[in-house]
């Protein structure tokens, strides 16, 4: 009985002192959200509720024209940034909006600020410069410095450079609405239309929204897992265009290159996805194991100087009017439904999957692995792989050069038109006429060459595979 007292008398006496514990930690807590910023046993409670007003004027007491300046550069960590007409002002201004509020060590600076400021004496470059409060247990984390441009300013920035550089904000350019007219009230306008765009951040959402004028000089974009959205209908570049990311996810509707002298659509996509409608112009490709999906590419696709190999990335594009040339494709998926006449498919890789549903030019594509399908209109095809499988439909009613498919161990179907004329050479590996072969309307034992229609021009299959000739069904 001692012993069992004992033992209770302990429990006791520890729940007790956890009780104590718990109510000096709840002290701690209510001394803190009492005490804004004081230090308490190394901790401090952070808040702040800043709805903002508009700023009209430089830290320097300088009167901001967004009509004279040609840069803004505003530099940040976690706050957002926006850039959009509002009817809240009547002149040019900066707006900032701090609702931060959480836990921070003493060591931390808790401080926010904001610095702007000119920095050239010609006040034709506008800094802003954001340090925001740190933290490590934020119960919100809304900063928002905000370039405001009045609802009714016949200048919104068509000269002027905007570039944002920020860690995790969100980025938004231009209104997502129209602004609302009010009946006493005339000339109010909706779109912002910036000269260029220079927009770098970690993992920000960048947002291009409706109501930004989709003309732009220069667009440069970088971010490394933020997802990127145009709401632009149809943009135009003149000068330079690039996106940079690493995983994030980018979805454009219409872009145009108009620059035929510039360095092109730069997609430098890495493990990102890159979704568009349309892609006019000629289009530079760096990817690893992304996935590029557009509906329509007018113009050539080029990722002949990659900074990395593809790995296992997956391209589709369901219409092509120009050349696609893809030396480093390795284990990459491949599906491609039109390409134009004149057009030219190259393709490199080892385990590859080539698919072309239509294609009416050239094809050159040399696997070690990978099937290969290509249905053919027109011209040329060199197809080459050791040990993939190639589904060939040639529906050309001529050959203008010749037709070479190879392969070490895949097997090889093709089909032509009846009416094709041509001369049928099939090798095994080894260059030995073969003997694994099919030619549907072919009774006899097959032998080099086999002449159709009395033809000239050569198709030439080779591999150690079964090879299946047959005629395409109407």
């Amino acid at each position: 009985m001692a012993k069992g007292g004992v033992k209770k008398g302990f429990a006791t006496y520890l729940f007790i002192l956890l009780l104590l514990i718990v109510a000096a930690f709840l002290v701690v807590i209510v001394v803190m959200l009492f005490s804004p910023f004081k230090n308490v046993l190394g901790f401090q409670y952070m808040i702040y509720e800043t709805d903002g007003e508009p700023i009209y004027r430089t830290s320097a007491n300088e009167t901001i024209s967004y009509s004279e300046i040609e840069e803004i550069n505003i530099n940040c960590g976690y706050a957002n940034v926006v850039v959009e007409r509002s009817q809240e002002v009547d002149r040019d201004a900066v707006k900032v909006e701090n609702r931060c509020k959480g836990f921070a060590n003493s060591s931390d600076n808790t401080n926010f600020s904001i610095d702007i400021y000119f920095s050239d004496a010609a006040n034709s470059i506008l800094n802003i410069d954001v340090t925001e409060p740190e933290g490590f247990l934020f119960f919100d984390r809304e900063i928002t410095i905000s370039i405001l441009v009045p609802a009714q300013s016949s200048y919104a920035l068509s000269n002027t450079a905007i570039n944002i550089t920020n860690t995790s904000g969100n980025i938004v350019i231009g209104n997502a609405t129209a602004l609302s007219n009010n009946p006493d009230v005339t000339g109010i306008l909706s779109y912002i239309d910036v000269n260029s765009l220079n927009i770098r951040t970690d993992s920000g959402q960048i947002s291009l929204n409706r109501y930004l004028n989709g003309t732009f000089n220069d667009m440069f974009i970088k971010s490394n897992t933020g997802r990127v959205v145009s709401y632009i209908s149809d943009m135009t570049i003149s000068n330079n265009f690039e996106l940079h990311t690493s995983s994030g996810n980018v979805e454009f509707t219409n872009l145009t290159y108009t620059n035929a002298r510039g360095k092109g659509i730069v997609l430098d996509l890495n493990n990102g996805e890159f979704q568009a409608n349309t892609l006019s112009g000629y289009v530079v490709l760096n990817m690893d194991s992304g996935y590029l999906d557009i509906t329509n590419l007018q113009g050539s696709l080029n990722a002949n100087d990659s900074v990395v190999q593809m790995n296992d990335a997956t391209l589709t594009i369901d219409s092509v009017e120009g050349d696609i040339s893809l030396p480093f494709a390795n284990n990459s998926t491949i599906n491609i439904g039109e390409m134009s006449t004149n057009s030219q498919i190259y393709v490199r890789g080892t385990d590859s999957r080539v698919q072309v549903q239509a294609l009416r030019g050239k094809g050159f594509i040399e696997t070690t692995s990978g099937d290969i399908n290509i249905h053919s209109y027109a011209d040329d095809l060199s197809i080459k792989t050791e040990s993939g499988n190639m589904n060939i439909i040639y529906e050309s009613p001529v050959i203008n050069n010749e037709v070479n498919l190879t392969s070490q161990s895949g097997d090889i179907n093709l089909s032509v038109l009846g009416s094709l004329a041509f001369a049928l050479y099939a090798y095994d590996a080894n260059g030995n006429d073969s003997s694994n072969i099919d030619v549907q309307w072919q009774a006899d034992v097959f032998s080099n060459p086999l002449v159709v229609n009395n033809g000239s021009k050569y198709i030439n299959v080779t591999t150690n595979g079964f090879i299946n000739v047959s005629l395409i069904e109407d």
